[in-house]
């Protein structure tokens, strides 16, 4: 978070988060080759930064409004990216060291069989409404997560699946009893869909614990005013003093107010920025990032690090993509580098997996994603489908025409699928681009005839919860292979077998059963004014905390 020395070139990626500081004279933005497992966007050395400025109002531009604050529903960037700064979690994940460190929880253990954790509760924690964040919150909370709030009409949190019970043990501790082992429900207790709330909070019913105004947390801001579908302000808790441990600043905000402010028009947010409406706007267009850089302001790329890469995850209801030889076909079918030449900009990196380069566990298999039309043409003919007389394949009478759908959250989604259309006309397959069409994807998520999803998907350790449930929206498929995978890395007893078990999981989802049709590694591209000083999780939320201006 913020610095209390000036920062210095080493410190550019922060023990809190991924570190994406100001650039008072704008540097260009470094990207190595293509295929390359170390390949990062960075920005270079920061110059002219100067130490923490206390107060003032921080304006940052979101993408939409939100109507749904409810803490569980937080898997979206628009919820998370605020609510980071509304709720504490127990655990924190440090992406400098990749390791799980103490926040509300000062300690925590497991038994070596994943069914029990024990979290001891840090001293002195208050939520904003004064009542304590002991240990018996903490447990009213676990229980609201793992069995959900049935009198609310709240299911469960997806992560917390194999909880069974959460009892207080010993001096201010709380003790989790798990159904099942899940070696990644510490990395679960990370997530801002973790994030704590006060009891009494959990005690309103749906309606209320969806207000932003009700929703009562313990963290470094707290709500002060809302315009509906507008913008809504948060004050500092000046009392704040429970970051956490590897957080530079451990006290209150260095900023005063916190105002979130909605532009859904993605052509309008450079320009905000631009003319100081703004300090932070997210969703920006990769041609707007070299108008910003060239203004004097800031072109900040925060790494998905808690994602999957973004990907076309392969649907396969449908029987035209039942065979993986013809999904393998459509993987080396896909010309990245040129996708990114052509659509994207230095801010993003080709996928190497479906994990992106810097998550732990990431298993480089670029080798497998290597571009080759040629290849493509001859896995399809393998799986019989020939080539008909207007260019498209065909077998049993049916043209190997595929749709692809996705949310319009992603400002590059759409132009990328249009390029995939073209590489894949050249192998024979017709790609009907539905991408950033949300009036069609409601019906599409639900129908397993729809080929291909655009996707990105929060991953907290294992890939199993984001592809395992036979009602998952990423392939529409219980794979029996595939499910006793994902059962045995949630079983995993050591560090080391975890990691394996994930690699295995990549190269099955890549390029065994290429379920997965990756494209780049999850990043949110933020414009800052030249003022803005300001870091980012691994999950990409702003670090209000630990932010500041300079400037006017």
């Amino acid at each position: 978070m913020g610095n209390n020395n000036p920062p210095t070139k080493h410190r550019i990626r922060a023990r809190f988060g991924v570190k994406v500081l100001t650039v008072l004279s704008v540097a260009t933005l470094a990207l190595s080759a293509c295929g390359s497992g170390a390949q990062t966007p960075v920005n270079a050395a920061p110059t002219g930064s100067s130490e923490p400025v206390q107060g003032g109002t921080f304006v940052y531009a979101e993408v939409t409004p939100i109507n749904n604050w409810q803490t569980q529903a937080a898997r979206f960037y628009e919820k998370s990216n605020v609510l980071n700064s509304v709720l504490d979690r127990l655990t924190y994940f440090d992406a400098e060291s990749g390791k799980l460190v103490g926040w509300i929880a000062s300690k925590f253990t497991a038994n070596k069989d994943q069914t029990e954790f024990t979290f001891t509760i840090r001293d002195g924690v208050s939520f904003s409404d004064g009542t304590q964040l002991d240990a018996a919150a903490v447990k009213t909370n676990l229980d609201a997560l793992g069995l959900g709030v049935e009198a609310a009409q709240i299911a469960p949190n997806v992560d917390f699946s194999a909880f069974k019970s959460a009892e207080v043990v010993g001096k201010n501790q709380v003790k989790v009893t798990l159904k099942s082992p899940d070696a990644n429900f510490l990395r679960a207790t990370s997530s801002v869909t973790s994030g704590l709330v006060s009891p009494a909070t959990l005690k309103l019913d749906n309606a209320g614990q969806s207000a932003i105004s009700k929703l009562v947390g313990s963290g470094p801001f707290v709500f002060e005013s809302e315009k509906t579908d507008e913008e809504v302000t948060f004050a500092k808790r000046t009392d704040y003093k429970w970051a956490p441990e590897t957080a530079e600043n451990q006290g209150a905000a260095y900023l005063d107010k916190l105002v979130v402010k909605y532009l859904p028009e993605v052509s309008n947010r450079a320009g905000a920025v631009q003319t100081g409406q703004v300090d932070l706007a997210r969703g920006l267009q990769p041609v707007d990032e070299i108008a910003l850089k060239d203004s004097g302001n800031q072109v900040l790329p925060a790494k998905g690090i808690d994602l999957t890469t973004n990907m076309a995850a392969v649907r396969i209801g449908s029987e035209k993509l039942s065979d993986p030889t013809v999904r393998q076909a459509l993987q080396v079918g896909i010309d990245r580098q040129s996708i990114k030449d052509t659509v994207l900009s230095d801010s993003y990196v080709v996928a190497g997996s479906v994990l992106n380069h810097e998550a732990p566990g990431f298993v480089d298999l670029s080798a497998d994603l290597a571009y080759d039309p040629e290849k493509s043409k001859a896995l399809l003919d393998a799986a019989g489908w020939t080539v008909g007389a207007d260019g498209v394949r065909e077998k049993d009478g049916v043209r190997l025409e595929i749709t692809v759908t996705s949310s319009n959250n992603s400002v590059v989604i759409k132009p990328a699928f249009e390029l995939i259309e073209q590489q894949w006309r050249e192998i024979g397959v017709k790609l009907i681009n539905r991408a950033a069409d949300n009036t069609f994807l409601a019906t599409a998520m639900i129908d397993p005839n729809n080929e291909l999803f655009g996707t990105r998907q929060f991953a907290y350790g294992g890939l199993g919860p984001v592809f395992g449930p036979a009602n998952n929206t990423q392939t529409l498929n219980a794979d029996a292979e595939l499910n006793a995978l994902f059962a045995k890395e949630r079983a995993a007893t050591t560090e080391a077998a975890h990691t394996k078990l994930v690699e295995e999981e990549q190269r099955q989802l890549v390029s065994e059963k290429a379920l997965s049709l990756v494209l780049w590694d999850e990043v949110q591209v933020y414009g800052g004014n030249a003022g803005a000083h300001v870091e980012f999780t691994s999950g990409t939320a702003p670090i209000f905390q630990g932010a500041w201006k300079t400037g006017k």
